[in-house]
């Protein structure tokens, strides 16, 4: 009877457990269904996730070719694969002088008033391509119509010295191939006269592996500001040889030694000098008038030196005339010396492969903390257009001068250049520049 009890008690415990496995295997298996849907729906949210993802990526990949935009003291373009750069750039001088001349000006040269004008206004697009070519589109409005500073394309991969092929500054004088844009002065020294400036030509460029030599060799036409040259002769043949001894600290501490030589072929035999004051608003001071000539040679010395916020330069240049039709040869001359100190520390920024200099950067830009940069210049030079039965006269200039660099796009400047012409007296010029470029 025990027995049964026991078989019986066994037999309800058994049941009651099989009923709660049941109920709880179905709500078991109800949780797991749910799961089962909720990872479903993580699976797809994620491959959507994915999905998006990899789209996005491919929308950000650029191709090889398209352009990074940004600036860097002007507006820059580079191609990812790095095989083009572009370069947008401008820049405007405005300048106002005040003068007061002699007697003997106004009775032989005319009343000089004062002025103001756009001594520039420029605007490029420049560029290279693939490591062996370049160029540059420049034009200036300055004048009220359209002329061409430089418009060129240069090949670097045919021969080792690249080629020049364009409108664009013949290889003569430290002077005149060093950017207006971070000239110590508003205009380049009385010898300028003599500087070929901008021709259509040809010309072969290099610079040594350790940068401390430049040489160029050009052929040249005679054109106009819009590079038209439609007649017989006026070719010029120019070359220069820099060599820079020293160079350390950045260029903070250099020197610089130059040579230059042009022949200028003479379209008509007919051959003039002449020259302004160091200003761009006034008469010519000095003019040899029309010399009649079969060429001229012209043969250029420069040199500079930086030690830090100090700086030297100077130039002599000559012109040797071969006279034509009963005009015995003629001989003319020009120099300069040049100084000037940054205040702020500052240095005469050098670019090594123009052998020439360039514009400053601030050490710290004009705010209500900082002045920006201060430069201080003062210049002697001198011109002498006399020779033999040429008049032309002598010039001799002071000059001073006092430039606000804001930041590495905008300064103002101060001049003040006394100028004494042997046979006409002393005329006093004061200057300011506003200038902006990019």
């Amino acid at each position: 009877m025990n027995g049964c009890r026991i078989v019986f008690a066994i037999f309800i415990v058994l049941f009651m457990v099989s009923a709660v496995s049941a109920d709880e295997l179905g709500e078991l298996r109800q949780q797991l269904a749910e799961q089962q849907r909720a990872i479903s729906d993580l699976q797809l949210k994620l491959a959507e996730i994915e999905e998006d993802k990899s789209a996005a990526a491919a929308v950000k990949k650029p191709a090889d070719k398209d352009f990074r935009v940004y600036w860097n003291d002007s507006l820059r373009m580079k191609s990812h694969d790095g095989d083009v750069e572009l370069r947008i750039g401008g820049r405007f001088h405005h300048d106002w002088n005040w003068i007061r001349e002699s007697d003997r000006v106004k009775a032989l040269i005319g009343k000089q008033k004062d002025g103001t004008r756009f001594r520039r206004a420029r605007f490029y697009f420049s560029g290279k391509a693939y490591d062996d070519m370049e160029f540059m589109l420049q034009i200036d409005f300055a004048a009220g119509n359209v002329t061409f500073k430089n418009v060129y394309l240069g090949l670097n991969g045919l021969i080792r010295p690249k080629i020049l092929i364009g409108q664009f500054e013949e290889p003569f004088s430290l002077d005149e191939l060093s950017s207006s844009n971070g000239l110590s002065f508003l205009e380049r020294a009385l010898p300028a006269a003599f500087v070929p400036s901008r021709n259509v030509g040809i010309m072969l460029a290099d610079v040594s592996n350790d940068q401390n030599m430049t040489w160029n060799l050009g052929v040249f036409k005679q054109t106009d500001d819009t590079g038209l040259g439609v007649y017989d002769g006026g070719a010029n043949v120019t070359g220069r040889f820099t060599w820079t001894p020293r160079f350390a600290g950045n260029g903070s501490r250099l020197l610089h030694l130059g040579t230059a030589y042009t022949y200028k072929g003479l379209h008509n035999d007919e051959y003039r000098l002449r020259q302004r004051p160091e200003t761009s608003i006034s008469d010519g001071f000095v003019d040899t008038g029309d010399i009649a000539a079969d060429s001229a040679g012209h043969a250029g010395l420069e040199a500079a030196w930086v030690n830090g916020p100090l700086s030297l330069q100077g130039e002599y240049i000559t012109a040797d005339v071969d006279g034509a039709a009963g005009q015995k040869d003629l001989d003319f001359s020009g120099h300069y010396l040049q100084a000037s100190y940054w205040l702020t520390g500052e240095h005469r920024p050098y670019n090594r492969s123009r052998a020439s200099f360039a514009y400053v950067n601030p050490k710290r830009n004009f705010s209500g903390k900082s002045g920006g940069a201060w430069e201080l210049s003062a210049r002697y030079s001198r011109l002498d257009l006399n020779d033999r039965n040429i008049n032309g006269g002598e010039l001799t200039n002071r000059s001073f001068g006092l430039n606000w660099h804001l930041n590495p796009n905008a300064r103002i400047m101060w001049g003040y250049v006394i100028a004494d012409e042997k046979d006409l007296g002393r005329t006093d010029i004061v200057q300011m520049r506003t200038q902006f470029y990019f």
